[in-house]
């Protein structure tokens, strides 16, 4: 098993694969390999997602992706409403 940590200032559900995968600020357990990481809407978050490739972690030593909240003017209008 190895061992991610997706940091983000508020609690976030993650997503792996497109698979819900716990929480942001947690460590997460998932098998080695490639993975591509992304946050649960909204949308106020860059990048809006991560590739990356998971091994020789450990629950102290995690890998760590970060992902940072966009100032309001820059977040995307939800759809079906004007900005």
């Amino acid at each position: 098993m190895e061992y991610l940590l997706v940091k983000f200032e508020t609690s976030r559900r993650v997503r792996i694969n497109d698979n819900p995968f716990g929480f942001t600020n947690t460590v997460i357990q998932i098998e080695a390999g490639t993975h591509t990481v992304k946050l649960e809407a909204p949308p106020d978050f860059s990048p809006l997602a991560q590739t990356v490739l998971i091994e020789n972690t450990s629950p102290l030593a995690p890998l760590t992706v970060t992902f940072h909240r966009l100032p309001a003017s820059a977040i995307p209008p939800a759809p079906g409403t004007r900005k």
